[in-house]
């Protein structure tokens, strides 16, 4: 079976679907879930023109093979399984529709999904309608979320033989900050559309050595002359401190996230204590100085240059994603200079150690989209 999608045009500039404001347009039915506005109907054979009845990705449960729980969130869950007929390996998003906030993450998914050609976002391979659930088919990022292989990396006994400079070294978290900006600029740039919630759940890893964006359940796409949001809404430890003192906010504030992210991926530590309260954190990242990277830790000065960029206090003083893809420490290395393979192996030795990769059947052939 060829899944085969077309581009959806769909009406992204109002902002009665935020969950701050108004309601959604939509009718949920024995025949599925119906967004009236974007005229998009999800039923049990997959994602269509809601007037037509044009499938525009066909896929169902009679395709699916499913086996583990992978993850586990506020929207639900996610689950490896297999497409059976291509033996392509995907992740299933099991999302409840009958929850509102649910629907207007599900709607923002779907939105950036079918209206997107980027390499650096996860990619979407359909979705179906079952008894009130909705299934969204993704590819299997198979070194999982970036807090996963974090946690992971984190466990490996050190070897006193072996100099090991950060969590993760510098060439690497280069080639992986490569990945993850392009992302954020396809984003900014094209969708002029800010993502809101990077933190490392949402940036996703594969054996290939790609570092891709997903979850775009909360992404806002912004007025073109505005370019200013307000609402509230997202993961706080990891939110900007504009945000978090309730001001309006724009590109700057992704480039804060995945600073942090970033200084987690090097360090394997938060940058602010864990030891306090949640208020208190809050409190750390509005009045306490940006983070830096602790004395005598090893990193180079370009890459503690690179950090500062990102974590600026004052978003006007931040560097914006074009100007990070610029940056010397992101271009001294290209992807044939990086031994990614071997750090790969690293982490998929250390799942297999504690039984996080279960044996699942190889594809035969590529799922198209």
């Amino acid at each position: 079976m060829k899944s085969k999608m077309k581009k959806l045009e769909l009406d992204i500039g109002s902002d009665e679907e935020d969950p701050m404001s108004g309601s959604m347009s939509f009718e949920i039915g024995a025949e599925g879930l119906k967004f009236i506005k974007e005229n998009l109907q999800l039923g049990k054979h997959g994602l269509s023109n809601a007037t037509t009845g044009e499938i525009f990705a066909s896929i169902g449960p009679q395709d699916i093979e499913f086996f583990d729980i992978i993850g586990k969130g506020a929207a639900g869950v996610v689950q490896r399984a297999v497409h059976k007929q291509t033996g392509m390996q995907l992740a299933i998003k099991t999302i409840n529709v009958y929850e509102r906030d649910r629907r207007h993450q599900l709607l923002n998914d779907l939105r950036v999904f079918i209206t997107s050609k980027c390499p650096f976002l996860v990619k979407f391979y359909g979705a179906y309608f079952e008894e009130g659930i909705v299934k969204v088919a993704l590819e299997l990022m198979d070194l999982g979320s970036v807090a996963t292989v974090v946690k992971t990396l984190k466990e490996i006994p050190i070897d006193p033989k072996k100099k090991r400079m950060g969590l993760i070294n510098e060439p690497v978290l280069t080639i992986l900050s490569q990945q993850i900006l392009n992302g954020l600029l396809y984003l900014h740039k094209c969708k002029k559309q800010l993502h809101r919630d990077i933190k490392p759940d949402n940036i996703l890893l594969n054996s290939q050595g790609e570092a891709k964006l997903s979850d775009f359940g909360i992404s806002k796409e912004l007025d073109k002359s505005v370019q200013l949001s307000g609402t509230f809404v997202g993961t706080v430890t990891y939110m900007s401190p504009e945000r978090i003192e309730g001001k309006k906010y724009s590109f700057p504030s992704d480039v804060w996230s995945f600073g942090l992210v970033l200084y987690e991926m090097a360090t394997g530590l938060y940058p602010y204590p864990q030891s306090v309260n949640y208020m208190e954190i809050l409190d750390y990242i509005v009045n306490s100085p940006e983070p830096t990277f602790p004395k005598n830790c090893g990193f180079s000065a370009e890459f503690a240059d690179f950090l500062s960029r990102c974590l600026q206090k004052d978003p006007s003083k931040r560097d914006t994603v074009a100007q990070l893809c610029a940056h010397p420490w992101i271009l001294q290395y290209s992807q044939s200079e990086v031994d990614i393979e071997n750090w790969v192996q690293e982490v998929l030795n250390a799942k297999k150690m504690k039984g996080k990769m279960p044996d699942i059947p190889t594809a035969k052939v590529s799922l198209q989209v």
